[in-house]
């Protein structure tokens, strides 16, 4: 299936030779980037990588780098298992800077997981993207940006387009000398020529200054 491709290495280069082949725009932005580092966080479950996208839902890098440092301290700067999540009062995770909504939403994100109710990597690694969306777009706080940030950044696969993202739309824009910031409906057919490499399309986007 063409949405269960994993970025790897031998698929970076075609990639980038894939999307410097779409017009000058991206040559000119792959000439000035470089070659894709981009990487993979496969230490984590899937439970945990997607409370690290909770954490980061709605704010800058930065931002969400400091929060997320904050998070680990708690726990000796080791990423926690849910029980241990579950065992802390929530007044101490929330003084990380976590909103009462991502507080919520992460302590489920851990029940779940408690109860068996998140696939591990073994078992998400088997299912398709749709598959996993219905799976976890079902939990309150989860949507697709969340999703696609897992899909990318822990699964690993090829051609993801978070075409909601804030960051996305306006490099897009930037890239194609637009007069005005894209629609993410737009946005989302536009991407529809990087397949099968919209991930890595996505990563080369976030990279524009």
């Amino acid at each position: 299936m063409q949405g269960k491709k994993l970025i790897g290495k031998n698929k970076l280069k075609t990639a980038e030779n894939f999307l410097a082949n779409l017009d000058d725009d991206w040559n000119n932005l792959i000439g000035q980037i470089g070659p894709c580092t981009i990487k993979i966080s496969t230490a984590y479950e899937p439970y945990q990588a997607l409370i690290k996208s909770v954490i980061f839902q709605q704010l800058n890098p930065k931002a969400g780098n400091t929060i997320f440092q904050r998070f680990l301290n708690i726990f000796q700067d080791q990423f926690p298992n849910a029980k241990q999540i579950l065992s802390l009062d929530a007044n101490s995770l929330q003084a990380c800077g976590l909103s009462r909504n991502k507080l919520f939403c992460i302590t489920r994100i851990a029940d779940l997981h408690v109860a068996g109710k998140i696939p591990d990597k073994f078992h998400m690694h088997k299912m398709s993207d749709l598959e996993i969306r219905n799976t976890l777009q079902s939990i309150k706080g989860i949507g697709p940006w969340t999703v696609n940030m897992l899909l990318i950044f822990n699964l690993g696969r090829c051609n993801i387009m978070p075409s909601n993202d804030l960051a996305l739309r306006i490099n897009y824009s930037k890239l194609k000398g637009l007069n005005s910031r894209i629609k993410a409906s737009d946005l989302e057919v536009a991407s529809k020529k990087w397949q099968p490499y919209r991930s890595i399309a996505a990563w080369y986007l976030w990279q524009m200054r």
